[in-house]
């Protein structure tokens, strides 16, 4: 699949977390965004299964994102002084908080466009952020963690099981996973698979404008 270039409307979301204003400039609608970059592909390129992955669904600012912020931003001693990675980061809202709250922080993504996004917000937030392009279901070139953050990604059925081990990856003895989801039917099998491995959860509710975002958080 070659690289793709789309420009796509934007707009500003704002938010107030930790005593700060974040500002995020985001994809203005998603179902614009994946018309956009349908006008862009052949039909072929289309059926091509690598075409998913370039869809923006990194643009918007899910509920869940809102949810892993606003939990660490009410427990900053999790990533004060630590090194912490978000993997899967879109827009990287918790990496911003994380950052504001002296977490020494690396956002990642796989999807080429997330960069140009993360870069622009933390100018807009006027925060100093460092970010690496990364598949992180398939390899770890980059060390362990104090901290890993993950927001929203369990959506197909294949990743449970690579989520886990994914997050595992990037840990040490000592580290803490901490994982936000909306309630998606992977999350329990998620769950069942850090148990097979030995691992325990702890569970939270975290309420983002009337919807009810879960966070577990695992003590490695």
């Amino acid at each position: 699949m070659r690289t793709i270039s789309v420009k796509y409307p934007t707009k500003t979301q704002v938010l107030d977390i930790a005593g700060k204003k974040f500002v995020l400039e985001v994809i203005r609608s998603l179902d614009e965004a994946i018309d956009l970059l349908c006008n862009e592909l052949s039909e072929e390129e289309q059926k091509d299964p690598f075409a998913e992955d370039l869809c923006p669904y990194f643009g918007v600012l899910w509920p869940s994102a809102r949810a892993l912020a606003q939990f660490i931003a009410a427990r900053p001693e999790l990533v004060k002084d630590k090194k912490v990675i978000e993997l899967g980061c879109g827009l990287a809202l918790p990496s911003l908080v994380a950052t504001h709250l002296k977490g020494d922080v690396l956002a990642t993504d796989f999807h080429p466009d997330v960069e140009h996004y993360v870069q622009r917000n933390a100018r807009h937030s006027e925060i100093s952020i460092k970010y690496q392009r990364l598949n992180w279901r398939e390899s770890n070139s980059i060390g362990t963690f104090d901290v890993i953050l993950g927001s929203d990604i369990l959506y197909e059925s294949k990743h449970p099981d690579e989520v886990a081990l994914g997050l595992l990856r990037y840990s040490r003895k000592g580290s803490t996973i901490i994982l936000s989801d909306p309630g998606r039917a992977y999350l329990q099998k998620f769950i069942e698979s850090m148990n097979k491995l030995g691992h325990q959860e702890e569970i939270f509710f975290v309420d983002v404008e009337g919807e009810e975002q879960f966070v577990v958080l695992y003590r490695i």
